[in-house]
Parts: C-alpha cells; sequence; structure tokens
C-alpha cells in the first residue's frame, strides 16, 4: 500500500487522467462517457475519505518538489507543493463528489452525438483547475489554479452558443480582474515573508509586524475572492452564466467558481480574523449582497434566474459570516458551504416549463423559509444566543418565511406583495432581536 503522502499526488493524477481519457470515452460511450469520468473522480474522492481521521488529529496530507528555481529571488523555489489539511481536503472532496454527481446526471441529460467531447474535456479540466486550487501549498500554483478556474469557466459558458457569448465575456474579464488583485496579493506577501510557500507565508511575523502591509493585502485578497464569489458589484457573472447548459450552472454553482472565492477567504481568515478592515468589508459587502440578490430573487419567474440570484443572495450570508471571524462563524460558513453545494447539485431544471417557474406550493415555502433560516444561522454565529430562544425563533422563521415566500412569488401577486412585505419585515425584526439581545 502506497504512503499517505502520495495520496494528494494519486488523486491529482486522477483527475489529470479524466481530462486525457475524456475525449476517448465520448469517442467509445458518447454522453455515457460521464459514468466512467464520475468513477475516477468518486475514486479519488474515496482515497481522499480514509485520509480523513488522520487529517482530522493534526496530521495534514503532503507532497512536494521543486519546480523552478530562484524563480523570485536567490534561494526562492517555485515548488509543486499539495497540502491536504481538514479546510483543503473539505473543499476536494466537495468538488470530487459534486463533480461525480454532475457527470452522472449529464448522461441522461447531454443530447447524444452533439459537442459532447468539448463539454466533458472542459469539465474534467475544471475540476482538475479546482483541486490544484485548494491543495495548492505554493502561491504561484494557487494563482495558476486560480486562472484556469477562470478560463474554464469562460469555454464553459461561451460553449452555450450565442446566448452565453457576452456572458462568458464578462465572466471572463471580471475573474481576471480578480486574478490581477490576486497576483498583486501574493507577490507582496511572498516578497515580504521570503518564502512562496502558503502555509510559511501565513506563518509569517510580518503579518503583525507590519500592518501597513497587512491591510492592503487583505483588502486585494478580499476583492479576489468578491470576483469568484459574485459578490456586489461583481455578482452579475453569476445569473449570466445561467445561459450554460444545466450540469455546467449546477457545477458553477455547487462545487466550482463560487466554492474558489469562499475558499480563498477562509484560508487566509487565518491571518486576517482580527483585522478591523477585513471584517467590516467581508459583513458589509456579504450582507448587503446578501439582501440586495433576495430582493432580485423573488422578482424573477425564470426558474434558473431565481436559482442564480439566489446562490448570490446565499454565498453573501457565507462571506459575511467569514467576516466575523470567530471559530463557530467559520465553522457555520463551513457547513453552509456543504448544505448549499448540495443543494444546488440537486437542482436540474425538469421542473421549469417553457421557461416559466411553476407555482408548486412546496417550492414557495422552501424559497421563503431558506432565506430567512439562513439570517438565523448567520446572528446565532454572531451572538450565540441561547439555545431554546434560538430555536422558538428558528421556528418562527420558517414560518414567517414561508408565508412570505408564498405571498411573493405565487401568481396574481396584486396586494399581496404588500403584506408579505410586512411579514418580511416581521421576521426580519425577529431575527435581529438574537444580535441585540
Amino acid at each position: 500500500m502506497w504512503s499517505s503522502t502520495v495520496t494528494l499526488l494519486i488523486v491529482i493524477s486522477l483527475a489529470a487522467l479524466a481530462v486525457v481519457a475524456a475525449p476517448l470515452a465520448v469517442r467509445l460511450f458518447d454522453r455515457n462517457a460521464g459514468w466512467p469520468l464520475a468513477a475516477l473522480f468518486l475514486a479519488g474522492a474515496v482515497l481522499l475519505a480514509r485520509e480523513l481521521p488522520g487529517v482530522s488529529d493534526g496530521r495534514p496530507l503532503e507532497f512536494s518538489r521543486v519546480w523552478v528555481t530562484d524563480v523570485v529571488a536567490p534561494g526562492m523555489d517555485v515548488t509543486f507543493s499539495l497540502r491536504g489539511d481538514a479546510l483543503g481536503l473539505f473543499f476536494a472532496l466537495l468538488a470530487l463528489v459534486i463533480g461525480a454527481v454532475v457527470f452522472i446526471y449529464s448522461a441522461a441529460y447531454l443530447p447524444r452525438r452533439q459537442g459532447n467531447t468539448s463539454f466533458y474535456t472542459i469539465m474534467t479540466a475544471f475540476t482538475l483547475s479546482i483541486l490544484l486550487l485548494v491543495l495548492a501549498d505554493d502561491v504561484v500554483m494557487l494563482f495558476l489554479a486560480w486562472e484556469l478556474v477562470s478560463l474554464a469557466s469562460f469555454m464553459l459558458i461561451a460553449r452555450s452558443g450565442s446566448g452565453g457569448e457576452a456572458g462568458s465575456v464578462r465572466t471572463l474579464i471580471l475573474t481576471f480582474i480578480g486574478g490581477l488583485t490576486l497576483l498583486a496579493a501574493v507577490s507582496v506577501a511572498a516578497t515580504a515573508a521570503g518564502t512562496t510557500n502558503l502555509q510559511e507565508i501565513l506563518a509569517s511575523d510580518f503579518w503583525s509586524q507590519r500592518p501597513e502591509l497587512t491591510v492592503p493585502v487583505a483588502v486585494l485578497v478580499a476583492v479576489s475572492a468578491f470576483t469568484k464569489s459574485a459578490q456586489l458589484p461583481f455578482h452579475f457573472w453569476l445569473p449570466e452564466a445561467m445561459a450554460a447548459a444545466t450540469p455546467v450552472s449546477a457545477f458553477l454553482h455547487a462545487a466550482a467558481v463560487v466554492k474558489a472565492g469562499i475558499y480563498l477567504l477562509l484560508r487566509f481568515s487565518t491571518v486576517f480574523h482580527d483585522v478591523a478592515v477585513w471584517n467590516a468589508l467581508l459583513i458589509i459587502v456579504g450582507m448587503t449582497t446578501a439582501v440586495m440578490s433576495a430582493l432580485f430573487a423573488v422578482q424573477k419567474t425564470d426558474l434558473k434566474q431565481l436559482t442564480a440570484y439566489s446562490t448570490v443572495s446565499h454565498l453573501g450570508w457565507i462571506v459575511a459570516t467569514i467576516g466575523v471571524g470567530t471559530p463557530y462563524a467559520l465553522a457555520a460558513a463551513v457547513a453552509t458551504s456543504v448544505a448549499i453545494g448540495l443543494a444546488n447539485a440537486a437542482r436540474p431544471s425538469r421542473r421549469a416549463r417553457a421557461g416559466r417557474l411553476r407555482t408548486d406550493w412546496w417550492r414557495h415555502l422552501a424559497g421563503g423559509a431558506g432565506t430567512l433560516v439562513a439570517y438565523t444561522m448567520v446572528l446565532v454565529a454572531v451572538r450565540r444566543a441561547p439555545v431554546g430562544y434560538v430555536t422558538m425563533l428558528r421556528e418562527s422563521s420558517v414560518v414567517l418565511g414561508a408565508l412570505a415566500g408564498w405571498l411573493w412569488l405565487h401568481e396574481g401577486l396584486g396586494r399581496r406583495r404588500a403584506v408579505a412585505s410586512v411579514v418580511i419585515l416581521v421576521g426580519l425584526a425577529l431575527l435581529v432581536a438574537v444580535g441585540t439581545g
């Protein structure tokens, strides 16, 4: 049996094998190529899952080989360095498992003999890029993987035809802006720390000794993450990305681009959690995005657009929770990430009819309740109110959210919208009581 130190290399190799094998698999199985490709991802997920007990005990997986010598300065080598700590393995498993589910769904969703080679090749490359991003332990590798994710998302959206061309270009421009800010941030950090190793940079003393560098780097990292996680004012690319095929949008929302931004925030929260500018920026931008996107979502009748704005709203709450910076808040952000990822992966638009949202009563209940329960999660993370009080409040939020969601989304709104507004305000007033009580 191989050593745990090469587990990460094997997982990356399986993902790379999927990229190389995708054209041949499509040639042999056409759209059913999703099954063998999903099997490769699931095999990688099993290998990582077997290492979870050791990682939980503080023994992260590591693999490192010198890649380029003296690239930044004499003695500063760039390494092909992988590190699987708890955070990295969490997002890697999220990408592999949800990627496998999306590929299995694609085997039944895609048309026969119509461009499936490009779809599976780019999707497997997309998954490989995400794995490299979340497992990278060198900031040069981190940046390269970040840009590969941007390129892969651009190509997936652009292949949807004329309807996705404009959105794909805007997505590329926005994510490249985030790439430039990330490049500036990691360049400053690597120069100050004297190394490109991510863990050594995060453990460096210059963060506390040189606050004139810490604050600008924190802002640059936050802006980079905002572009990927669709936060205001960079939010509009995600709804436009819905022009892509349903498996693509499911993967974009659940495990790929948007989670790259969340991962970056969580990774750098190690050094920025007590930086006031970082806390204020994430909380203000996150909560503004959450509220505004929820308002946009309830006005949509197209299922894909509603899903997109709903995702942006939930991402806003996750970003705001990360901005709080406490261990409880960060744990809540991670738990919400996996919940939203699983929910979005299971949203194929089979219930869309002629591009319009069906008025199923349960959909309205879930939509309204889900948003208000998210308010409770964030506020509990901030204040940690008594359990009994929170339980009572959560139940009230579900009832009020369900009623408000039904009133807002049901056909023939009329005066119901005004009533729904009152209901939402009452629910928010109860939830704010958690933060001030």
